[in-house]
């Protein structure tokens, strides 16, 4: 016959069994059951009382501060529907519902308590945020996948405004080439205008390694008065909004966007970059408003060609031939591959020598690394 467990109701019945029927010392029993006096008073009162040894739930009777019931439905369907957090669940139902709602915290609990969220295993960090001072002094774009749609690998391109967060570009792409990218980038151009400068990863660059060259991606920015920007190999928080951008989506966005056709796929894009991150999702750098509420499109607007590059009358110029390099006083010079057939100026200083693409230096060489042996 298998052994039976002891459950504590038992044990609490056997002290007050020692102490009332075998007149034990409260003092005794207590040091024999391992209790402290006022524990083993509490157990023979309630006992006395002819109340069950078991523990009593704290939870009070009536709660008047508890969150009403409808307010917790409306804040799991937003946390159902969109995926956010306790605190842009929050920002959202006071702008848009203009519902009044308990502390983020309180918030935090509910999600928790009904099992849409866990609570975090450590401390928060505190967020540093590193912004440009005015809209379209800066735009971050990246692509995101692969995934797969319509049984083919996509590359979905964004582009992000580092001041307001605002998405100018959410749009599917069929490939990683620079000329995909540039055309995604033109059409933002003429619905926003143009930025200062665009910052993006060193796939966008020059493929010669360790070499200031020009890609064919840069000379086209160049071409527009856009300042290309790359951020640092394998350190993605130089990007950290696009990348930011780019979580959200894997989080929000893909778990319910249509898969089954690249056009379905290219729209349920632009609804949720226009209709739900531009407009209603608040963000917390923004004060819990959305992007749209501070962003302003440039005054600088898209030409309806590609500008030509043009020199100062006199100035020494040079075409680049095919292997991306120019000619220059009996020196091998590399401009780029993204530079062929174009012209660059050749600046001629006292101790070095200096490529001009456009408006931008390219290139700056010092006299002493001249050589006539190799490309330089």
């Amino acid at each position: 016959m298998p052994w039976k467990g002891v459950t504590v109701p038992d044990v609490r019945f056997a002290f007050v069994h020692s102490v009332l029927v075998c007149h034990s010392p409260v003092s005794a029993a207590c040091r024999m059951f391992g209790i402290s006096r006022k524990t083993g008073y509490k157990w023979l009162k309630r006992y006395q009382a002819s109340m069950p040894l078991v523990d009593v739930s704290k939870r009070p009777r009536h709660s008047p501060a508890r969150t009403p019931d409808a307010l917790e439905t409306a804040i799991l369907q937003v946390r159902d529907h969109h995926g956010w957090g306790p605190r842009k669940i929050r920002a959202f139902l006071i702008t848009q519902l203009r519902l009044e709602l308990p502390s983020i915290r309180t918030v935090a609990n509910i999600l928790t308590r009904h099992d849409r969220i866990k609570p975090p295993r450590t401390a928060p960090q505190p967020i540093q945020f590193f912004e440009r001072s005015e809209c379209n002094e800066l735009w971050q774009c990246d692509h995101k996948g692969p995934l797969e749609v319509e049984r083919r690998r996509v590359f979905p391109f964004a582009a992000i405004d580092d001041h307001s967060r605002f998405a100018v570009v959410l749009r599917c792409c069929t490939d990683l080439s620079m000329a995909t990218a540039w055309n995604v980038l033109w059409d933002a151009f003429g619905d926003y205008g143009l930025p200062r400068s665009i910052l993006c990863d060193n796939a966008f660059g020059s493929k010669v390694p360790h070499v200031p060259g020009v890609s064919w991606f840069e000379s086209q920015l160049i071409r527009l008065g856009i300042r290309p920007i790359h951020g640092r190999p394998y350190h993605p928080q130089t990007q950290g909004k696009v990348e930011r951008f780019n979580g959200a989506l894997e989080l929000e966005l893909w778990p319910k966007v249509r898969r089954d056709s690249i056009a379905h796929f290219d729209a349920d894009l632009d609804h949720w970059r226009s209709q739900v991150y531009n407009s209603i999702r608040p963000h917390e750098s923004l004060g819990d408003l959305a992007p749209a509420t501070r962003w302003r499109p440039s005054p600088r607007k898209r030409p309806a060609a590609l500008p030509e590059v043009e020199y100062p009358s006199g100035a020494m110029v040079r075409k680049v031939s095919s292997s991306g390099d120019i000619r220059w006083k009996s020196y091998r010079i590399l401009a780029g591959r993204g530079l062929v057939g174009q012209f660059v100026r050749v600046e001629d200083r006292n101790h070095e020598v200096a490529l001009f693409y456009s408006w931008k230096e390219i290139r700056t060489i010092p006299g002493t690394a001249l050589r006539l042996d190799r490309m330089l």
